[in-house]
């Protein structure tokens, strides 16, 4: 049994079973991906796949469990070629990171400024997506660790840990209405149109939710992934939003005002998530311990 053959092993698989395309990820041939999973099949003694014809359909049972190890022997390999950088001052690599924007812009800068201090010769890379990808990432080896809340559900064999609570506020042109009231409700919010996020995302679906425990269907003129977009069109005053207090910066968006909704929409937990099989270095401890200590400032 050889790496070249779990690797092609992870690469059918993360192409959705489509020969030609991990022939494409692998650079190789789809007769050379064939024949290394033939040839992987053949000498565990079982079949790895469904199949229909010359097309791969499903995995069995035995292409799961293939699928998990083959994973956590991959993951070994790299942290084994990554000792050599690892006792040299301080560690050396790269970081993989998985993040929605609004961590990547506003829950971060500190923290990877002070990563970047402290380890100069360990490169980030950030990979932004919503929070499903974001566990789907860290589920696939794509990237190294998620930092995000968490959806519904979540894939088997993901850890999560609790990394800093994410408050919430009302954001409104300059001079609106709402303003002039000593405390808002969320039937005083649902009068007005709503600039919200798309409900992939937690401040998307959770907003909503809290309008429909209500009975309250507000009139959404732009649903959108980037908190800068949604601050965009309430200046522009299209409507109002519910947005994460660490997205607002008073300096800069001048052409906003904030409301403080006190508890009418709960904060949410941003998680760091890894794999249950992952190594975790010592330069990527130190970074989800800066995660836990830090947080949004």
């Amino acid at each position: 049994m050889t790496l070249q053959q779990l690797r092609c092993l992870q690469a059918v698989i993360a192409s959705q079973l489509s020969i030609s395309r991990a022939a494409d990820a692998l650079h190789t041939t789809q007769p050379a991906v064939s024949k290394l999973i033939r040839s992987l099949e053949n000498e565990i003694g079982v079949e790895l796949f469904v199949r229909r014809g010359n097309r791969l359909v499903s995995l069995t049972d035995a292409g799961q469990e293939a699928q998990a190890l083959s994973r956590r022997v991959l993951n070994d390999t790299r942290a084994l070629a990554g000792l050599a950088g690892a006792g040299q001052g301080g560690g050396s690599g790269t970081l993989r990171v998985g993040t929605t924007h609004i961590h990547a812009r506003y829950g971060l800068p500190d923290v990877i400024r002070r990563f970047s201090k402290a380890y100069p010769a360990v490169g980030l890379e950030l990979l932004q997506g919503h929070p499903a990808q974001i566990l789907q990432w860290v589920s696939d080896n794509a990237v190294d660790l998620g930092i995000s809340t968490l959806p519904d559900s979540t894939p088997e064999g993901i850890v999560a840990q609790p990394a800093y609570p994410i408050p919430r506020c009302l954001i409104v042109p300059r001079r609106h209405p709402l303003l002039k009231l000593a405390r808002v409700s969320v039937e005083d919010i649902a009068r007005y149109p709503l600039v919200t996020y798309d409900e992939h995302f937690n401040s998307g679906w959770m907003v909503t939710r809290e309008f429909q425990r209500r009975g309250l269907s507000p009139r959404v003129v732009v649903r959108a992934t980037d908190a800068n977009v949604i601050k965009a069109y309430v200046a522009a005053g299209l409507g109002v939003a519910v947005v994460q207090q660490m997205a607002v910066e008073p300096r800069r968006d001048t052409d906003l005002a904030v409301i403080d909704t006190g508890d009418l929409f709960p904060p949410s937990m941003a998680s760091v998530s890894l794999r249950a099989d992952q190594y975790v270095r010592g330069y990527m401890q130190d970074f989800i311990d800066m995660i836990a200590a830090g947080g949004p400032r």
